[in-house]
């Protein structure tokens, strides 16, 4: 990879790591993502409807075997907000480090410039006064996004080092939920707790018994 000037910026070797890197990265992230979608779309039975009849207009769309496209994903909306929220209450990662670039003054203490800051995920989406009642599962707190204010969703960090695996990530969870919704249901077959090892894990793991769907398309 070169710039406007012909100068190397990236090695080619250096592009296949960074490649690799948010493939096997994004492994652990979107399979927690996915796991909490199925286990809270077991237990509210209206947020899997939506999902459902989301996913089933655009499985009528299709040629049986036909594989999905942009487009298809593009109108996902309702099951991405769902994906969001859960991602809201359920991060999958913890938080992170950044370093102060001035000092900041906060809650009335003084954190120095050069400090390391640990900025933790949960704290931030669980605040009332940007999401009111945290604990409740609530889709439509993503309906417009853009009305958040800046800094407090934050599941794939923010600003110039926001994980660039943001939207593989997002593709991933899409495609796995179409097919699992218009394909099968399921039930859960354990106690509903989780624990975080760092990234948050069913306590029990995640027993299912799923049933394929008799499909009408």
């Amino acid at each position: 990879m070169r710039d406007e000037e012909g100068n190397e910026v990236m090695s080619e070797k250096e592009i296949i790591h960074n490649v690799m890197l948010v493939m096997v990265a994004g492994h652990d992230t979107s399979s927690v993502l996915i796991t909490f979608i199925l286990r809270l779309l077991a237990n509210e039975p209206s947020v899997y409807e939506g999902v459902l009849q989301e996913q089933e207009e655009i499985a009528k769309s299709k040629v049986l075997g036909e594989a999905l496209t942009w487009e298809d994903l593009a109108k996902m909306k309702y099951t991405w907000r769902v994906a969001n929220e859960t991602l809201r209450m359920f991060p999958p990662i913890f938080g992170g480090f950044r370093k102060a670039l001035k000092d900041i003054e906060y809650g009335g203490y003084i954190i120095p410039k050069g400090w390391q800051i640990f900025w933790v995920t949960a704290m931030t989406h669980m605040d009332k006064s940007i999401f009111p009642e945290p604990h409740k599962f609530d889709p439509s707190r993503f309906e417009n996004q853009s009305c958040l204010p800046p800094y407090c969703f934050i599941p794939f960090g923010g600003g110039q080092r926001i994980c660039p695996g943001y939207e593989f990530a997002r593709i991933e969870t899409l495609v796995a939920i179409h097919y699992l919704v218009t394909g099968f249901t399921w039930k859960l077959c354990a106690d509903d707790f989780f624990m975080r090892d760092p990234m948050p894990i069913p306590t029990q793991g995640l027993p299912l018994q799923i049933c394929p769907r008799k499909l009408s398309y």
